[in-house]
């Protein structure tokens, strides 16, 4: 559970525990003062550990309020599962460009199977759910990256959500398109279904009102996200492995196009020896994704995917009369 709710809990305990102390007559000895100082010692002695302590898995919690909860013990499914869906996507596109690497706006996503959380509980007050990382097979040292994907990917939305008109256009401009799309649905999921959600975790929580979640889809109804699919011959000029970038030299243009690669092309072009002896530095077919991030029809990014290549036949008899 993240520390904050965590805390929150304990601070209750202690309220409690500090209540009954106040009823008990002042009696040193009495066996029910003894019982309730030792019991709040131990919410005292819990809550400063908590504090004190940095932990290095993912932990966050969505409580969910509003039209689809109906008392502390029922939220509509098709909502919950819409919600906790696209607030996955969120996580997944946020450790995809971990390390300023970008990521494609469809596809298989670089490490996804990194990036899964797992309904640990459920959190009642509204109606909410304790998303966790499977626990690590061996202690780290350093948090993990689906940590710091979840930490930053909620810092995105608070970002977006503090945000007046022009820091807004600036995060969005700054962002992958599939982040950018990922939280555009997670507020339409929100917007439509009439809901509020908190996101809690170890040490901060973003509340979504109905006012923020209305802000942020007006705000988004200005963004389109285009994709188009396009084919090129090119000359491969290169694939780096290591940061999943490519170069491509087009026919007939003396630019050389720069983008990403996807991770199975990557995996293929490492692996395969032969395949990629067949396309570097000769005439291939380069399969390339455009996705462009358009507000209120001006272009602020533009982002380059190399999904697929293959060899090109060049005409042996081009040329010849």
């Amino acid at each position: 559970m993240p520390n904050l709710l965590a805390i929150e809990a304990l601070e209750a305990d202690k309220a409690f525990a500090e209540r009954q102390l106040e009823t008990l007559p002042d009696n040193p000895w009495g066996t029910a003062r003894l019982m309730w100082e030792q019991r709040l010692s131990e919410i005292t002695q819990k809550i400063e550990k908590l504090r004190g302590s940095t932990p290095l898995s993912a932990s966050v919690a969505l409580v969910f309020d509003g039209l689809p909860v109906i008392g502390q013990d029922d939220i509509r499914l098709d909502f919950s599962s819409d919600a906790l869906g696209t607030f996955q996507k969120i996580v997944t596109a946020s450790l995809a460009t971990l390390n300023d690497k970008a990521v494609a706006s469809r596809g298989k996503v670089k490490g996804a199977k990194h990036s899964k959380l797992y309904i640990r509980d459920i959190i009642r007050g509204s109606m909410g759910f304790l998303l966790e990382e499977l626990t690590p097979s061996q202690t780290d040292l350093f948090q993990t990256p689906l940590k710091t994907a979840v930490d930053q990917a909620t810092e995105f939305i608070a970002a977006l959500n503090a945000a007046d008109e022009a820091d807004f256009v600036s995060a969005i401009d700054d962002a992958s398109p599939r982040l950018v799309g990922a939280v555009q649905r997670f507020a339409k999921v929100l917007k439509d279904a009439g809901a509020t959600a908190k996101i809690v975790r170890d040490e901060h929580r973003l509340d979504l009102s109905v006012e923020d979640v209305n802000r942020l889809n007006e705000r988004f109804s200005a963004v389109t996200l285009r994709e188009e699919s396009v084919t090129l011959d090119a000359v491969l000029l290169g694939v780096l492995p290591d940061s999943h970038t490519f170069e491509l030299e087009i026919d007939g243009q003396n630019a050389v196009l720069k983008g990403f690669a996807t991770d199975d092309l990557v995996e293929k072009y490492v692996a395969d020896q032969s395949f990629k002896d067949q396309l570097l530095l000769k005439p291939v077919k380069a399969y390339l994704l455009f996705s462009r991030i358009y507000r209120n029809g001006n272009l602020l990014r533009e982002q380059v995917t190399l999904e697929n290549l293959e060899p090109r036949i060049m005409n042996e008899n081009f040329g010849k009369f």
